[in-house]
């Protein structure tokens, strides 16, 4: 019953008592009869009294929860006095404060977030439950060459930019590189994200820039003169022999047998190790995805050291070897992980040089591996290129090792890290 409807009926209750009093009393008992009329009228008062301060704080709760409707939840309430209502006004006021701090938490997120996107160099693309673009920063505006407001409720398909129908082909989780008709490349991968347990769509775009392929032209640039310089001097070397020989038949057959042998096996050697040159490059390029197995990561790492014995004794290289007693397994390709930690270690032989000192150790739960050497550590330099392809600080050198080694520690999901020693030398660690 509400408030009104509950004095009402106290009124007419207490009426009712009251007209009866003076019906018993008004002949027989004048003096119950004023007692009644003062009696009554004075009860009435003190139970309408009672219940409004009863009534007072569920209304005030009342409001509050009015309030709590309509998202305001910076007023709180006093406490009353009365236990009960007190225990109860100290929850709200608790789940007031808590909601308030919630929400302050997520505007304030959401703002970093709304900052984020649109001052990202990514292309970022919202879509709705429909399909239909919401938003679009403005990284994405100048990729799709649109202008503010041009794209609201549209479809991607619907866009004027040659890009969107294309993205809009794009499957989620997929990654695809587009390139247009004006040449202009776009790297482009569909996502979504989850908003009150629904799935709404999103696009990264990323764009080539000059920047970009400035930076594939230079290392293309390097790859051909590398591999010019390797082809011609091995072209020149063979041809010299065999002009030798053609200029000179007759002094070259009456000549000793063991020059003419070991001018032909010179020319053999420089044909194998353009060979082998030119199968370094083929491998990165065509290095296939790993094929897991069960693999015991302590037999593969002892391996590998004992296949770099005669190099570590000539060059005086104390191996130091710290394996896990537990014999971590993991799943991978073993052919190509031997091939990543054959890498390592052939690097950190060359850099010690003579005399020098490599740790190599093991760990499971998660399962590690370690190499860490004694030598002069990473430049500064070095260390932001060590992984750019065909960057090499060894005279002649490809600069593939380590290259394929990211390639093939990425396609196997494992994480990595190459760093300098607090001490000297380098630790290359990867996690499987």
């Amino acid at each position: 019953m509400s408030k009104r409807g509950t004095l009402i009926w106290l009124t007419l209750i207490f009426s009712l008592f009251l007209v009866l009093a003076i019906y018993s009393f008004h002949k027989n008992n004048p003096l119950l009869l004023i007692s009644s009329e003062i009696v009554i009228p004075l009860l009435y008062a003190v139970t309408i009294w009672i219940l409004l301060k009863s009534l007072k704080p569920i209304s005030a709760i009342g409001r509050s929860l009015n309030l709590l409707k309509e998202g305001d939840f910076n007023i709180t309430m006093v406490t009353t006095g009365n236990k009960d209502v007190d225990n109860i006004i100290d929850v709200y006021n608790s789940m007031i404060h808590r909601l308030r701090e919630e929400r302050l938490s997520v505007r304030e997120k959401n703002h970093f977030l709304d900052l984020l996107i649109e001052s990202s160099p990514l292309g970022i693309v919202m879509l709705d439950l429909d399909d239909r673009i919401i938003e679009i920063n403005k990284s994405g505006l100048r990729c799709l060459g649109l202008a503010q407001g041009s794209f609201n409720g549209k479809y991607l398909s619907e866009l004027t930019s040659s890009l969107g129908p294309e993205i809009a082909k794009i499957n989620y989780e997929e990654k695809q590189l587009l390139v247009l008709a004006d040449g202009q490349k776009y790297l482009c991968r569909k996502l979504y994200f989850m908003d009150h347990g629904f799935k709404h769509p999103f696009y990264i775009i990323e764009e080539f820039t000059e920047e970009i392929r400035k930076a594939e032209k230079e290392a293309y640039g390097k790859l051909i003169r590398m591999m010019a310089h390797e082809v011609n001097n091995t072209i020149g070397s063979v041809n010299s022999i065999m002009s030798s020989i053609q200029s000179n038949p007759e002094s070259v057959i009456a000549s000793d047998r063991e020059d003419v042998i070991r001018m032909l096996g010179i020319a053999i050697q420089r044909n194998y190790q353009m060979n082998r040159f030119m199968q370094n490059f083929s491998n990165v390029v065509k290095l296939p995805l790993p094929e897991k197995e069960k693999m015991d990561l302590n037999e593969s790492v002892k391996i590998i050291i004992e296949s770099f014995s005669s190099v570590s004794k000539e060059k005086n290289v104390a191996i130091n070897i710290h394996l896990d007693s537990h014999s971590p397994i993991i799943s991978a390709d073993r052919s190509q992980m031997e091939q990543v930690f054959a890498n390592i270690l052939k690097n950190s032989i060359e850099a010690v040089g003579v005399n020098g000192q490599i740790k190599v150790s093991t760990s499971g739960s998660p399962s590690i591996v370690r190499f860490e050497d004694d030598g002069p550590g990473l430049s500064r330099e070095v260390s932001e290129k060590i992984f750019t392809p065909f960057f090499s600080t060894k005279p002649g050198g490809q600069g593939i090792g380590l290259t394929l080694v990211q390639e093939i520690l990425t396609n196997h999901g494992f994480s990595f890290s190459i760093r300098n020693k607090e001490t000297s030398g380098t630790e290359f660690i990867i996690r499987c």
